[in-house]
């Protein structure tokens, strides 16, 4: 893997976007000071996820985002991509990442609103993936592959502690230590959740307890309403049973009364009409004497009638008759299935009563392996658990056992070792008092002459002093000007940016309609639109634009044919719709502009001006807000001149409903009441309070504020200028005397230092001796103790190990036993469960057959009562036939008899005179006899309508009965009593104890000679009701909340259990990271440390360096200390070094973690700075060794390390503020190199990336000391 390109856009220095390509090999990075060479190493580190802005040589993160020049703006974003070539698709695998990819791409971006995207292959992701993907492959931001000057002394001088971090990325642990953190963090989150299980078990133990009492009484109060519901909806079927009864009578007395009724009525009608028909023959007797003629004809008519009559009621009775033998036929048909249906609903009940007591016997059966399967599983959670304990106290003393073993072989191991340190320091000691004696002679001498020399020092330095203090305030106040003129022009762009947007949307004409537009190109006829002519202040825009809608952009024009040629121009384009005003016909005096009246009554009047604004009453005109070029007056006011401006729809409605019609009204937040009552209101649509861009009088408004902004700018920033100018002159001067002060003071302070740092070298070697030698002796002592307390801690390990050997065994054992009792535990439970199956299976088959039964049993119910309702109907059939036959034998027998009557009646014609008084006396007697049988017709119905209305009241009261009962059932027990299918029941009492209660079936009873005693039925009843009324308050939720607690109980117990589970595997995982990293940490710095001494030595020429861990008890936080002793020196600390060889130390350091861990890819930033020729020679010398295995970029001014570099970029800034790129490629006669880049150079502006120029070096390498031709970086520039 390998750096391919780098590409910035918007990062610190480069406003353009650069890339940088890269190949294998060395890339040097030159140029000036100041040009941004050091960004590039920053947009490295940067874009690899360094979090501090400290870090970047920032404040904050939006430090790295361009800033802007004089001539360029700021920008908002700034954005780096770093591509990686050759990547392992196993890394990208191991880091969690299923890309098949070869070359990676990471992109970050950064907004200055603190807004920040990272990106894998244009792809979003998380920091923390990036992290991931280059863990252990020393490529990160704490890593150690890029190193610059600054952070040498940063990673020599840093904490011990810090300064593993280092060590760890080598090592490649970082990934296993956080890994370990994520796991110390979910164990503290397991042992929460143990303490929060722990303690709901508690409390779930507790409401069992309750629940569990709760739950027996509401088990026993189930019982007995379940009983009192058999028992009492059993009573109240067997009345149901004897009320239908009763009513089913009832009806059939009724319905025969009802029949009797119907012949006597028919009786009384045919006395009534016979009486009638002799009345009328004796009247018509009495007058016919003069009309004997005229009735021969009306009898012979009457005689004819009363044939038909005889004749349609004959074929009527011939019907009957027929329709009576299919009726009777049909019932007979009807009444045999009704039996053979009985007999088979008589069966199916037997064949009920017999599958449900087998279904009986296979419930109880289930019961029983229920139990003992339920049994057998308490059991076996009991070994289960215990085995558990036994499990967990094993693997607990077995821990213990390898804390003892390890602790015993640790302090072996540390006897060894302190002895070894105990004779080292003896003769240590020797030494250290040898060479403080010599020091201390030195010291006299030194201290004498550096006090004669501080003294003609400290005049000097008070010159100093005080033209520093001038300098000082003048580059503050030349600061604050320089800020306060950069604020002025990032205002001034801003303001103007703002004003820029805003005309341009002006000139665009935003938010016009497309007609308008159109109509407002034609310039030379089109003097504007309204919104031109006029201006409101900005608290009456929104009520403003409003009100005149559409009217703002009327197209204003001189004559009414310019307006007349736009319209037929919009119609013959199809630009759309336009409102254009011509002011030359538009209105001259003054329109109704008649306000607001007091006065109801008055309608609004032509001509009546309206009242002025009143703000104390809420109202303001409109045209008073409005200043209105004069040419548009007379168009606003007939316009707006009934038009007033409210707080608020409240005040307007107020106002209109007070009787002031004829007047709009609009409030500063643009609602509307017109004159008809109509209100408009609602969202602006984003226009806000009228500074939208949408808005175009609050645009308006705007623009005329930035020009007035912009002008006082303008002002401003030459002001600051000018101020800035006099400061940098005086500046200018005050530096010019300062440096001539200092320059005499630095050569007298020159002095004083070399004796000074001498004096204090001095100083410090001999408070480094004291403190040596005090160390020495006190770890001489503290290892004398250590050894005995040693000595005494073996002793006690020896005799706890063979105690804790002992009972691990025996732990043993019982683990043993308890695992092959839960096994045979849970070979009784299989057998058992294997029953209970069986069991189960039965009980199902049972339960089916007795619900199929139930469906059969229903079915033939349903026809039985189908046979009964349909014989019903064949019987009313045929006693409405036998009514309908008599009636017609009535009418046959009255018809004969009539014509019998007329028949006489015409033989009579002859002899009417002589027969008349003899017809007269017979007519009255038969009237007389009439009337007899007709009061006893109708006392016979009388009677019989009493009895009908008797028997009406008995039925209603039969069914209000049923119905009370069937309802209060219902609103009992929610069950249809028709539902109900009635049992023999008998109810045995004992002499203690409850009642027994016993269902037979009908045939059962008849075999005992028993019958259901309901008396004794409705006493158990009232029994129950009583058991149930003392027993109080009942809690039925309990039996419920009790299997719900009980659960809950099982299900946190099992919780528990796998907290405890998933305890010991993160305790364990923690543990086996902890090997694994000590073991890997403890390899890798062991191959560091001998690199590191061995590097040093080489480096320094000579000369000796060590790496020592802190706390070797404490490997994984171990601070690392770096000891180092250049040739001729005695060992000291990393801070007594020069810079230089602090340097040289730094990359020892760097490539002796290189030998056994190498990066991908590594940055130096100016370090070879310090360093001189000689250094730089060792340096380059040891770079080349590890070009096979790694790619460098280096950041330098050294010619020497130049001439190495394959690819060399150089870092210009032509324009100040902007960095730009030019790259040069070299091509050696002895190994030429290929091409590493064919594009071509970055123009500026262009979205391109730099490729670099071609120059063949001419002659040797070597002639040129190292450095390449300075022209050739010249002509590379473009």
């Amino acid at each position: 893997m390998y750096l391919k390109s780098l590409t910035l856009l918007g990062f610190k220095s480069f406003p353009e976007k650069t890339t940088l390509n890269f190949q294998p090999g060395v890339t040097a990075i030159v140029g000036p000071n100041g040009c941004g060479k050091s960004n590039v190493a920053d947009a490295i580190r940067w874009v690899l996820g360094e979090q501090s802005a400290r870090a970047l040589r920032g404040t904050e993160m939006a430090d790295v985002i361009f800033n802007g020049t004089d001539l360029r703006k700021p920008m908002g974003m700034a954005e780096v991509s770093l591509t990686l070539g050759g990547v392992d698709e196993a890394r990208l695998r191991a880091a969690g990442l299923n890309l098949d990819y070869h070359e990676l791409t990471i992109t970050r971006r950064v907004y200055r609103d603190g807004g920040s995207e990272y990106f894998l292959n244009r792809v979003p992701c998380r920091l923390r993936d990036i992290q991931q993907l280059f863990a252990g492959t020393g490529i990160g931001r704490t890593s150690y592959s890029i190193m610059a000057q600054g952070n040498i002394t940063q990673v020599l001088s840093s904490k011990p502690e810090d300064r593993r971090l280092v060590f760890e990325e080598a090592a490649g642990i970082t990934r296993f230590k956080a890994q370990k953190r994520e796991a110390l963090r979910k164990l503290e989150a397991t042992e929460q959740n143990l303490l929060r299980v722990s303690d709901l078990i508690r409390e779930v133990k507790r409401q069992i307890g309750s629940l569990q009492r709760q739950a027996g009484k509401a088990r026993r109060y189930r019982a007995l309403q379940a009983e009192l519901q058999h028992l009492e909806t059993q009573l109240a079927r067997h009345q149901y049973d004897v009320w239908l009864a009763e009513l089913q009578e009832t009806e059939r007395s009724l319905s025969a009364c009802q029949n009797a009724m119907a012949e006597a009525e028919a009786a009384v009608q045919q006395g009534e009409s016979t009486l009638a028909a002799q009345r009328e023959a004796l009247t018509e007797l009495l007058n016919t004497l003069t009309r004997l003629q005229q009735s021969a004809a009306a009898i012979k008519a009457a005689i004819e009638q009363r044939e038909q009559q005889i004749a349609f009621n004959e074929q009527r009775i011939r019907e009957l008759v027929a329709r009576d033998e299919q009726a009777y036929a049909e019932l007979a048909r009807l009444e045999e299935q009704q039996r053979v249906t009985e007999e088979a609903l008589a069966t199916a009940r037997r064949e009920w009563s017999e599958a449900r007591q087998a279904l009986q016997q296979h419930e109880a059966t289930h019961q029983q392996q229920r139990d003992a399967v339920q049994a057998i599983e308490e059991e076996l959670r009991k070994h289960q658990e215990l085995l558990r304990q036994a499990q967990t106290q094993a693997m607990s003393h077995a821990q213990h056992l390898a804390r003892l073993r390890n602790a015993l072989h640790q302090l072996e191991i540390q006897q060894q070792s302190r002895l070894a340190q105990q004779e080292k320091l003896a003769a240590e000691k020797v030494q250290l008092e040898t060479e403080r004696e010599r020091l201390e002679a030195r010291l006299a001498e030194f201290e004498s002459q550096v006090a004669r020399e501080k003294q003609d020092a400290e005049l000097r330095r008070r010159t100093v002093a005080e033209r520093q203090q001038r300098l000082r305030e003048v580059q503050d106040e030349l600061a604050v000007a320089a800020a306060q003129v950069d604020k002025l022009l990032q205002t001034q762009a801003g303001v103007r940016s703002r004003l820029r947007v805003l005309e341009q949307l002006e000139e665009s004409r935003e938010g016009y309609d497309p007609g308008a537009l159109a109509a407002l190109r034609r310039s030379r006829e089109v003097l504007g639109s309204l919104a031109d002519y006029i201006r409101v202040p900005d608290p009456y825009v929104v009520a403003i634009e409003q009100a005149l809608g559409h009217h703002l952009q009327l197209v204003l024009t001189e004559h009414p044919e310019a307006a007349q040629g736009i319209l037929a121009d919009l119609v013959r384009n199809k630009a759309g719709r336009a409102s254009i005003a011509a002011l030359a016909i538009g209105p001259r005096a003054p329109v109704d502009e008649s306000g607001p009246t007091s006065d109801p009554a008055q309608p609004a009047r032509e001509g009546v001006a309206p009242p002025a604004s009143d703000p104390a009453g809420g109202l303001t005109r409109a045209l008073d807000v409005i200043e209105a070029d004069p040419r548009v007056q007379p168009l606003l006011r007939s316009l707006l001149g009934r038009t007033f401006i409210v707080p608020d729809l409240a005040t307007a409605t107020a106002h209109l409903c007070n009787g002031q019609t004829g007047c709009d009204f609009v409030t500063l937040q643009g609602e509307l009441l017109n004159r008809h009552g109509i209100y408009t209101g609602g969202y602006l649509n984003g226009q806000g309070q009228g500074r939208g861009p949408a808005s175009i009088l609050g645009r308006k408004n705007q623009i005329a504020e930035l020009r007035a902004e912009l002008a006082r700018l303008d002002e401003a920033v030459a002001a600051a200028g000018r101020r800035r100018g006099e400061l940098a002159s005086e500046q200018t001067a005050l530096q010019a005397g300062l440096q001539e002060a200092q320059s005499e003071l630095r050569r007298q302070e020159v002095a004083i230092a070399g004796r000074e740092g001498e004096l204090r070298a001095l100083h410090n070697a001999r408070q480094i001796l004291a403190r040596k030698l005090e160390t020495v002796i006190y770890e001489s002592e503290s290892l004398h103790r250590q050894l005995e307390e040693a000595a005494q801690q073996r002793a006690q390990l020896t005799h706890q190990v063979a105690a804790a050997e002992q009972r691990e065994a025996e732990i043993r054992n019982r683990v043993e036993e308890l695992t092959a009792r839960v096994e045979e535990l849970r070979r009784e439970r299989d057998r058992a469960q294997t029953a209970l199956s069986d069991a189960r299976v039965a009980l199902v088959a049972g339960q089916q057959r007795v619900a199929a039964i139930e469906q059969q049993l229903t079915t033939l119910q349903q026809r039985l009562q189908d046979l009964r309702a349909r014989a019903e109907r064949c019987r009313q059939d045929i006693a409405t036939s036998v009514t309908r036959k008599e009636q017609a034998e009535h009418e046959i027998q009255l018809a004969r008899q009539e014509l019998l009557q007329l028949q006489s009646d015409r033989a009579r014609l002859n002899d009417e005179l002589a027969a008349r008084e003899q017809e007269r006396t017979r007519l009255e007697t038969a009237i007389a006899q009439a009337e007899s049988d007709l009061r006893s017709a109708r006392q016979r119905w009388a009677a019989l309508q009493e009895e009908r209305n008797r028997l009406e009241i008995e039925r209603t009261q039969h069914q209000l009965q049923i119905d009370n009962l069937c309802r209060r059932i219902q609103e009992k027990y929610q069950l249809r009593l028709q539902d109900v299918r009635s049992e023999c029941i008998t109810i045995t009492y004992a002499d203690e104890g409850p009642a027994r209660v016993q269902v037979l079936t009908p045939e059962e009873m008849a075999r005992a000679g028993l019958a259901t005693d309901w008396d004794a039925v409705a006493r158990q009843v009232e029994t129950l009701q009583k058991r149930l009324e003392e027993m109080g308050a009942v809690n039925l939720v309990a039996i419920e909340e009790y299997e719900e607690a009980e659960q809950r109980h099982q299900f946190l117990s099992r919780q528990y259990e796998d907290l405890v589970q998933a305890k010991a595997r993160l305790v364990d995982v923690i543990q086996r990271i902890n090997t694994e990293t000590r073991q890997m940490f403890l390899e890798t710095f062991e191959q560091i440390r001998r690199n590191f001494a061995a590097l040093f030595t080489e480096v320094f020429g000579g000369g000796s360096a060590d790496l020592r861990l802190v706390d070797e008890n404490d490997v994984l936080e171990s601070g690392i200390e770096i000891l180092a002793r250049p040739p001729g020196k005695k060992l000291q600390t990393i801070s007594l070094l020069s810079g230089g060889e602090q340097t040289m130390t730094a990359v020892a350091l760097l490539f002796a973690i290189y030998q056994v861990k190498p990066s991908p890819f590594c940055v130096l930033d100016e370090l070879d700075a310090p360093l001189d020729e000689a250094n730089i020679t060792r340096f380059l010398r040891i770079l080349q060794r590890f070009l096979d295995h790694s790619q460098f970029i280096i950041i330098t001014h050294n010619k020497r390390t130049i001439s190495m570099a394959d690819v060399l970029y150089g870092v210009t800034m032509e324009e100040r503020g902007v960095s730009k790129i030019v790259s040069v490629r070299f091509r050696r006669e002895d190994t030429p190199s290929p091409a590493l880049n064919d594009s071509t150079p970055q123009q500026p502006g262009a979205d391109t990336e730099p490729g670099p120029v071609d120059l063949d070096r001419q002659g040797n390498p070597d002639d040129h000391q190292g450095s390449p031709p300075e022209p050739a970086l010249a002509e590379a520039a473009p």
